[in-house]
């Protein structure tokens, strides 16, 4: 897979690189970390000979799939299969006929929405299914340094209305299909038309800098300070707010800003990890996500009751009792396991919760030591 610095070109340097790779190769797949361009750049290599542009939409980073518009036409004229129907209301089976270019629109949506499957998988079918066509699809990793990626993954919502005002533009003036409904900040109102474009509604949870209620620089603060300003945070306004920690061979170290959140829609975590990490899908055994950081990844996030109590007695299957409500979420549990990663959650009370058993009893006796500091006070 060839690899393109995206920090180390301009916007029109790097447009006229993948222009020039789209002429020799007629089906490109843009992959790398949130921020890495993908979007943005393919949206700018859109004209009259591109045919179709789609990408997966689940969260996580997703592949960029660029078709040029004679290799459209081929494939949609090209058999893959007679597949069939599930339901039939005859007796007898009923088929349809899947050409080519139906296959890869399944393929990007479905093992990536779906199953969740990772890009090499992605590149690995598709690779298969083009194969008979004489077609090797060309894959091209955007990276950029871990300063530039946060740098965009804080500002990509400036711009998201007008990019994918572009983006419809040039569908509608060239004739180009693709199946993007919105990227984080704003949508498409009507997806079946495809016009209209608004910011995300207010339930929407966009994962942009606009959920959050500021962010507190955390340069030259070591974890002690980073858990005390969390607690303020707790005590005196009833915010959720985090940050992570990096644990490697050489310590642990602060990776991000402390994120406070606003609203209904405070997702902390997931929001500290797609701003300051990036996670991409590559299944390993039940992981569907990796990141590429050397070492494990702690999110460090306090416990609101407004948010967390709401959605332990809205869960279904919980039937109401007197337990104590638990401080760490399914949420938090499950995305442990996910992602690889621990999630630390800790009270306005000092009470702390944790993935870890370990960590648990680290972060108990540094918050228990920063409680005695501040009763001396």
């Amino acid at each position: 897979m060839d690899i393109l610095d995206t920090s180390s070109h301009s916007k029109e340097e790097l447009v006229r690189i993948l222009s020039k790779e789209l002429e020799k190769n007629p089906l490109i797949i843009l992959t790398g970390p949130q921020g890495g361009g993908k979007t943005t750049l393919a949206i700018k290599l859109l004209s009259e000979n591109v045919g179709a542009y789609f990408e997966g939409r689940a969260r996580s980073a997703q592949p960029a799939v660029l078709i040029r518009k004679d290799l459209v036409e081929k494939m949609k004229g090209e058999l893959y299969e007679k597949r069939r129907l599930p339901i039939s209301e005859s007796d007898e089976p009923e088929y349809v006929d899947v050409s080519i270019y139906d296959q890869i629109k399944f393929l990007v949506e479905n093992i990536f929405d779906v199953m969740e499957l990772g890009e090499p998988e992605l590149i690995r079918q598709m690779s298969l299914v083009t194969k008979k066509m004489g077609i090797v699809p060309k894959a091209i990793e955007l990276i950029a340094s871990d300063e530039e990626l946060v740098k965009r993954r804080l500002s990509r919502h400036l711009d998201a209305k007008e990019r994918l005002s572009s983006l419809v533009e040039k569908e509608k003036k060239y004739g180009i299909e693709s199946n993007l409904w919105g990227i984080q900040g704003a949508r498409i109102t009507d997806i079946i038309n495809r016009e209209g474009i608004a910011d995300y509604d207010e339930d929407q949870i966009s994962r942009t800098i606009k959920d959050f209620d500021r962010i507190i620089p955390t340069k030259g603060m070591n974890l002690i300070e980073c858990l005390i300003e969390m607690i303020e945070i707790s005590n005196n306004e009833n915010n959720e707010s985090g940050f992570l920690v990096l644990h490697s061979n050489d310590g642990e170290h602060i990776i991000s800003d402390i994120v406070v959140g606003k609203g209904a829609n405070s997702l902390i975590g997931v929001t500290l990890l797609e701003v300051y990490v990036g996670f991409r899908q590559n299944r390993s055994l039940y992981r569907a996500y990796k990141h590429a950081k050397e070492g494990k990844i702690e999110v460090i996030h306090s416990y609101t009751p407004m948010l967390q109590e709401i959605e332990y007695l809205a869960n279904p299957w919980i039937p109401p009792s007197a337990i104590e409500i638990p401080i760490i979420s399914t949420a938090d549990i499950t995305a442990a396991d996910r992602f690889d990663i621990m999630v630390s959650v800790i009270g306005p009370d000092g009470k702390v919760e944790s993935s870890s058993k370990k960590r648990k009893k680290e972060l108990e006796e540094i918050v228990q030591g920063i409680i005695v500091e501040q009763e001396k006070e």
